[in-house]
């Protein structure tokens, strides 16, 4: 198969890209300006990480897809896996239409770019925030709850999908936290950094908000499985176990040999996905917190 991926070079794709190439040959996207990496030295992000990719299985083609879709797309495609994001996500309002760009109008683009290259298949990376927080495990059928435009963008993102899904399978994933070693400005490495310098981390209630995050590799492994369903699905891509903020920085801090200190703040609901569907269409996560986190204070 021929399979077009966006976001290649972001944490999640890199963690992807050698998953897909071992089978099929890949069109990797990257930002104009910038250089792809080198696909040997693409190990998934992560020491349990794939095998290098074949460097004749990968193309990469530059592109903004915050503007029309480059003419070096192939004329033909079997699948399209959409995982970028827009990097603007936290700037609002100034980053506000690079967030809708990407995270939506280019998400048409591809189905529209999928749909006329026959493609059968198109994934598309979402966000639990789709969903807002609760006091019981997010199922993907509760009503959307989005609290910010990053998660509206993502939303209005999944109701364009379901829009082609009868014209080839289109499935919305959405994914909780992923997290594990190369990451930078998000949730875990900011806590490890914390726990390293010896700030306080802060807990929202007793013992913060519980969460099970999702390893790269399992994150990885369960966007390459949404490629074998028959059927469109929107499903949530979420870890193996319940944790506290307070537990994950007790993991971090006994990793490091540094025991973590604390600040509470206001209460705030939890952000735990149901897996259900995950492990019966795509797989179980595999990879428990205290492995992933372990792996990251160790990859430093």
């Amino acid at each position: 198969m021929t399979l077009l991926l966006t976001g290649a070079t972001g944490f999640l794709g890199r963690a992807l890209l050698p998953l897909l190439a071992q089978r099929d040959d890949v069109v990797a996207l990257h930002r104009p300006g910038t250089d792809p990496p080198d696909v040997g030295h693409l190990d998934g992000g992560h020491p349990d990480g794939a095998a290098p990719p074949e460097a004749g299985r990968v193309r990469w083609v530059a592109q903004d897809l915050a503007a029309p879709l480059s003419e070096q797309l192939p004329a033909r495609i079997d699948g399209v896996l959409h995982v970028a994001q827009s990097r603007r996500y936290r700037e609002f309002p100034d980053g506000a239409l690079d967030v809708m760009d990407v995270n939506t109008m280019a998400t048409t683009r591809l189905l529209d770019y999928c749909r006329r290259a026959g493609g059968a298949t198109f994934v598309y990376a979402s966000t639990g925030a789709v969903s807002g927080a609760g006091r019981k495990a997010i199922r993907e059928d509760d009503p959307p709850a989005p609290g910010n435009l990053y998660a509206i963008s993502k939303h209005a993102g999944e109701q364009v999908v379901a829009q082609y899904r009868p014209l080839f399978c289109a499935h919305s994933l959405r994914y909780f936290f992923i997290y594990g070693p190369g990451q930078e400005g998000m949730m875990m490495p900011g806590i490890i950094g914390r726990v390293a310098s010896g700030q306080e981390v802060q807990l929202a209630g007793a013992d913060g908000i519980s969460l099970n995050p999702v390893y790269a590799g399992d994150a990885a492994r369960a966007t390459a499985a949404a490629l074998e369903l028959d059927e469109s699905a929107t499903i949530n891509v979420a870890g193996p176990e319940t944790v506290s903020i307070r537990q994950i920085a007790e993991i971090i801090g006994g990793e490091a040999g540094k025991a973590p200190t604390f600040e509470n703040v206001a209460e705030q609901p939890d952000f735990v996905a149901s897996i259900d569907l995950m492990t019966s269409l795509l797989g179980a996560p595999t990879t428990t917190p205290r492995e992933g986190l372990a792996r990251m204070v160790a990859a430093g």
